[in-house]
């Protein structure tokens, strides 16, 4: 054999194995991704499971609280001080139950007539109010209320500071958005607002997203020093250091009427409200969070209780 042709027996061999080593490769990625893709299919069964397993343990909690106590919960109940919390084979489950019969029902700020959504006139002024003590701007505020209406309202006719489609879908929007057309989901949506883009975040931290329309309800009983802001927005008439006294001397036994509200605190004027106050709760939040490996999963379920009865009315995934 000539060396020419041991040359070109060598390279083809060379060029063989390099052809080979690529199928190799290319079937080992492929096969790598096929078994990640199933990892994570078993990921979102298991967490979806695990989530409703979560929601029937909860169920059972607050309807034990609620029984014990007589439907009057407190802010020191343990049902909302002590987590739900365990690790197994199938990963590390953390949740923890908080009261959302104290929280600013941002879909209040509208009612429903036969024909579309109209602005809650109580809840608006409430808002306003919330927005004022935290020294938003005055233009910013009337721009969120708008913007909040046209959100949901059925109709085309923007608000003097609203947004219709026209707007979020125009050249200056991406990407492009329609107004929703319906209440918030998730308190979360209010970010795509134009006029949410330079206001703190943060000053929404007490703000939920509630499946219904009902004027604003604050059960007292369950505020937190932070919420003195969310207690003088609904009640006018108490200034907030007021508000922070009121909120830091409910007993740990709570309250159970406006009566007994207003002989514990005779010198402060409870007349003339936005919201009604509440003394019990009888909606809660159940905020789930899955880890295994590197996957994680979060689940967020509304539960409303009556007459003894718990029912999940909503529920938002996140990472499955």
């Amino acid at each position: 054999m000539r060396f020419k042709d041991k040359g070109i027996i060598l390279i083809s061999c060379l060029l063989i194995v390099m052809l080979l080593s690529s199928v190799a490769a290319l079937m080992g990625n492929n096969l790598l991704i096929s078994l990640k893709r199933a990892a994570y299919l078993e990921f979102q069964t298991t967490s979806l499971n695990l989530f409703r397993n979560i929601e029937s343990i909860a169920l059972k909690r607050i309807k034990t609280e609620l029984n014990f106590n007589k439907v009057l919960l407190s802010k020191q109940n343990t049902l909302f001080r002590e987590k739900i919390f365990f690790e197994n084979d199938l990963g590390l489950v953390d949740a923890e139950i908080k009261d959302f019969s104290n929280c600013f029902n941002i879909n209040s700020l509208v009612t429903k007539t036969t024909k579309d959504f109209v602005p809650n006139k109580n809840s608006v002024n409430a808002l306003k109010r919330y927005l004022f003590l935290m020294e938003v701007d005055n233009n910013v505020i009337e721009e969120i209320i708008d913007q909040v209406i046209d959100w949901i309202d059925t109709n085309s006719n923007p608000r003097a500071f609203g947004r219709e489609d026209y707007y979020y879908t125009g050249p200056l929007n991406n990407p492009k958005e329609y107004t929703s057309r319906r209440i918030f989901y998730s308190i979360d949506e209010i970010k795509m607002l134009p006029a949410l883009k330079n206001v703190d975040w943060s000053i929404f931290s007490n703000f939920c997203a509630l499946p219904y329309y009902k004027s604003l309800k604050i059960n007292i009983n369950t505020l937190e020093p932070e919420d003195t802001f969310l207690l003088s927005s609904i009640m006018p008439n108490i200034a907030l250091s007021e508000a922070e006294y009121i909120i830091s001397s409910i007993p740990d036994e709570g309250i159970r009427s406006l009566e007994e509200l207003s002989q514990l605190f005779p010198d402060k004027n409870f007349s003339d409200p936005l919201g009604e106050i509440s003394f019990f709760s009888n909606i809660f939040n159940l905020e789930t969070k899955v880890t295994y490996k590197d996957y994680t999963s979060l689940s967020n379920s509304i539960i409303f209780y009556n007459k003894n009865n718990g029912y999940i009315i909503s529920r938002i995934y996140d990472g499955i």
